[in-house]
């Protein structure tokens, strides 16, 4: 399914908060002054970021199960570009009106996010698979079913990430991420003992340190009760302090 903000001029992929501060910068930070990036957090969303007052202002745009987009609280829109357009013309409980686009710098592409390169095979495989379709009825059952199905490849797709390591122990992992090099950041994704539960190991100032995974009775999942994420391969891939993503080295599993 194709990204429906993809064509957008100021849409950004997926960069970080902070970058996406810095293009507002640059833009003039007007009141209104805007521009959309890839949710790190939400399989599907995206991130609406304005300026206003000279302050920074991030609203998440969740992705619903029927396949519209909404800011939280507010109303349901067809795509990225009507939300982006209803909001022009009416604040809605933002911190104002979207005046003006902060498109991006010629010769600048949206960043691809970590799932974009592949989701589109994942999703086109598993519906051609599990229904046996091909052809004009194949692509209109992935454009109906994308959302359903994205959610359901990546609910498991950390399984075939290097960096998880399945059911190990908290000593097993200690053995692994001290083998080699310690570089901040080092880190793997592991089963615990109780099935479901899982745990980051994570190497700082060459010590391992150990982080529970818990899940809410939404099925998010989050490190340590922080920042909250759809499925454990985001949690695997970006690991949030505050609302800054800390990008971390993968350690792969052993074969």
């Amino acid at each position: 399914m194709p990204n429906p903000a993809a064509h957008l001029p100021f849409y950004y992929g997926s960069i970080s908060r902070s970058d996406a501060e810095e293009h507002l910068k640059l833009g003039g930070m007007m009141d209104g002054l805007f521009l959309l990036r890839q949710c790190l957090r939400n399989l599907g969303g995206y991130v609406l970021s304005v300026t206003h007052n000279l302050r920074f202002h991030h609203y998440p745009i969740e992705r619903l199960m029927n396949g519209t987009f909404a800011i939280a609280g507010g109303k349901a829109h067809c795509g990225p570009e009507e939300l982006c357009e209803f909001y022009s013309k009416d604040a809605d409980g933002l911190c104002c009106p979207l005046k003006r686009p902060c498109n991006r710098p010629g010769g600048l592409e949206p960043q691809p996010g970590i799932f974009d390169s592949i989701r589109e095979n994942m999703v086109r495989e598993y519906i051609r698979q599990t229904w046996q379709l091909e052809g004009d009825t194949l692509k209109q059952a992935i454009i109906s079913q994308a959302p359903q199905v994205e959610k359901l490849l990546a609910t498991t797709a950390h399984e075939k990430m290097p960096w998880y390591h399945g059911s190990i122990t908290r000593a097993q992992a200690e053995s692994r991420l001290y083998s080699g090099s310690q570089p901040d950041g080092k880190f793997l994704l592991r089963e615990k003992k109780e099935k479901g539960s899982y745990a980051l190991s994570l190497v700082y100032g060459k010590t391992v340190y150990h982080y529970r995974i818990g899940q809410d009775k939404a099925g998010k999942y989050s490190v340590e009760d922080g920042t909250k994420f759809d499925t454990l391969w985001q949690v695997g891939c970006v690991s949030a302090w505050g609302w800054r993503p800390l990008l971390l080295l993968g350690l792969p599993a052993l074969q």
